[in-house]
């Protein structure tokens, strides 16, 4: 069986240093007209070589993995195995929906029969492939996009953020991605269509392992004081231990600041012993130990 650290080694981010920069992608209040000038460029395949490499080893590591836990995939179409993807929970249909998506690019990739061109701001993809028309138009941001939710999403199987949480992360991930992308056909033509029901920030968020919280009633309260009340700019995951069991809970899911105690055992941690992280997380908790007898600065 293929192991999930030996694919993700292998995936199209590992080795390359990470960076934090700000991510530009376009938003239409209303309709207009395009109102902007630039200079005039040739359009080429080249300027999008590295998202089109990314989405492209981004579906084979997410196949690999996927079809490892199939062993009656052998032999089938990609398109079978889209339709023999598990769906029984939201992020498996989320990641069910990447595959899709990825699978046309790749396909068209590939194809004799396949083009990939770039025209005016979006990559269009495009081929025959067993006698099925595939298109993907999709801006280079909606690429990257792809990428990343693919590799987050199996890098999140040895995490111990909950299915909750995932569901919650990828949620948001596709949704942007879904506005990237202007148009889709394969067998099956239209992509689905989740229904949101919150709002989730992927870009950033902080890790906070010592709240303040206490069940009151038919609820746990977590005190959250004034300053990181906005959670538009205050992402907060809690790492709480609740009844001897450490959970994991973002910021919003929390309506002023408190979780409906029925709602608690989505967000237990997916740790063995229900409360030991992995060695990965330590870093990320630092405390400066004082030094004796020295001043305060």
């Amino acid at each position: 069986m293929v192991k999930l650290h030996d694919l993700l080694a292998g995936s199209t981010n590992g080795g390359h240093r990470r960076l934090s920069l700000p991510e530009h992608r376009q938003i239409e209040l209303y309709s207009k007209r395009k109102a902007l000038a630039f200079v005039a460029d040739e359009p080429s395949q080249e300027a999008v070589t590295d998202e089109i490499r990314g989405v492209c080893g981004a579906f084979m590591v997410l196949d690999s993995y996927l079809m490892s836990r199939m062993p009656d995939a052998d032999g089938k179409t990609s398109w079978q195995r889209v339709l023999d993807l598990p769906r029984a929970s939201l992020s498996q249909r989320l990641v069910a929906e990447l595959y899709r998506v990825l699978r046309v690019a790749w396909s068209v990739a590939f194809a004799p029969q396949g083009t990939i061109d770039i025209d005016d701001g979006i990559v269009r993809i495009k081929g025959i492939v067993r006698k099925t028309v595939l298109t993907l138009d999709i801006t280079p941001m909606g690429l990257l996009l792809l990428e990343s939710a693919t590799v987050w999403s199996l890098d999140a199987l040895r995490q111990p953020y909950p299915d909750a949480y995932v569901a919650a992360m990828l949620s948001q991930y596709f949704f942007d991605i879904i506005g990237e992308i202007k148009r889709f056909n394969d067998e099956d033509r239209a992509l689905y269509q989740f229904r949101r029901t919150g709002r989730f920030n992927r870009h950033a968020r902080f890790d906070c392992d010592n709240p303040k919280a206490e069940v009151e009633g038919d609820f746990l309260r977590i005190e959250i004081s004034p300053l990181y009340r906005d959670p538009a700019l205050y992402p907060i995951d809690f790492f709480v231990m609740v009844r001897d069991t450490l959970h994991i809970i973002p910021v919003e899911a929390l309506t002023d600041g408190a979780l409906p105690l029925v709602e608690l055992d989505k967000w237990r941690a997916r740790v063995p012993d229900g409360v030991t992280l992995p060695a990965s997380f330590r870093q990320r908790f630092w405390r400066e130990v004082p030094a004796i007898n020295q001043p305060m600065t």
